[in-house]
């Protein structure tokens, strides 16, 4: 028998009738449940496993796991804050809540450009392990203590994680930082062609004026190489340079893909200027 004892009674209750539907929602054909659960007058719940029992080894994974999910269900962004405030030194809390969502993001698996967090093992697995333990040797313990001092590596899992997001916090304040120096620039340019067509073939874009007279590669080192060139210089795209230079009052994207960086940056930095349409609306006339 496993005893766990509980300081909050509520969510003792909550977890020994959530186990207990659990059980019950369990299909084993021409026999009863061999794990029998009970809730103490000492907010403790018991829970009987027959180790000679194949069935009883069959339905524990399922226990630990519902165990495990709980834990992270009602702990792990509590735990992600005081991780940050504590170990990162994050006091602000608008900051802390941005972090918090960029980490559940890669938690949840929207890592493609941090490929570091795709070798990170489940956490779930991490604390099922450490449940494991105490259910092997029908043990008597604390949930509380168990939090606290059993889940270490579960705690590095998450400041692992958390480092990824503030890298990723800090570069996305840095981006912000350049879009809005960038739109002030652009703000203060005087337009040199009132309306730009940019359609996206392939890998590239082709830039049309308002004639839909496409702009040669010469055309376009000759905008870039105006006044503004030493500005320009930290620009990597050279799209970008070209289009900042240009500060067309309107730009018509034409592209079917939404989802590409260029396509975010450029509704970034023109905002309100810039219009969205699908290639087959392009024509030349």
């Amino acid at each position: 028998m496993v005893t766990i004892h509980f300081l909050d009674e509520k969510e003792g209750h909550y977890l020994f009738k959530r186990i207990t539907k659990l059980l019950n929602n369990q299909h084993i054909p021409n026999r009863s449940t061999p794990i029998k659960i009970h809730y103490t007058d000492e907010n403790a719940l018991d829970i009987y496993l027959d180790p000679r029992d194949p069935v009883s080894d069959m339905l524990k994974p399922t226990i630990l796991l519902f165990l495990a999910k709980h834990i992270i269900r009602t702990r792990e962004d509590a735990w992600i804050l005081r991780i940050l405030e504590t170990e990162f030194h994050f006091t602000d809390e608008d900051e802390q809540l941005q972090i918090l969502s960029i980490t559940q993001s890669l938690i949840e698996g929207n890592t493609e450009n941090i490929p570091l967090i795709k070798g990170f093992p489940p956490r779930e697995d991490m604390i099922v392990n450490a449940l494991e333990d105490f259910f092997d040797s029908e043990m008597i313990f604390s949930y509380e203590s168990f939090l606290q001092f059993r889940l270490k590596p579960y705690r590095e899992l998450l400041t692992k994680y958390i480092e990824c997001a503030i890298d990723e916090f800090k570069f996305e304040q840095e981006y912000q930082d350049f879009i809005n120096q960038l739109r002030q620039f652009v703000k203060s340019r005087v337009s040199l062609f009132s309306t730009v067509h940019l359609k996206f073939e392939g890998e590239r874009f082709r830039i049309y004026n308002e004639h839909y007279y496409e702009l040669t590669e010469t055309d376009m080192e000759q905008l870039v190489n105006g006044k503004a060139k030493a500005y320009l210089d930290a620009i990597a795209s050279d799209l970008l340079k070209v289009l900042i230079e240009i500060a067309p009052e309107k730009i018509y994207l034409y592209t079917d893909s939404d989802d590409d960086s260029m396509n975010r940056t450029i509704q970034n930095v023109f905002q309100e200027r810039v219009r969205i349409l699908p290639n087959r609306k392009f024509a030349v006339k």
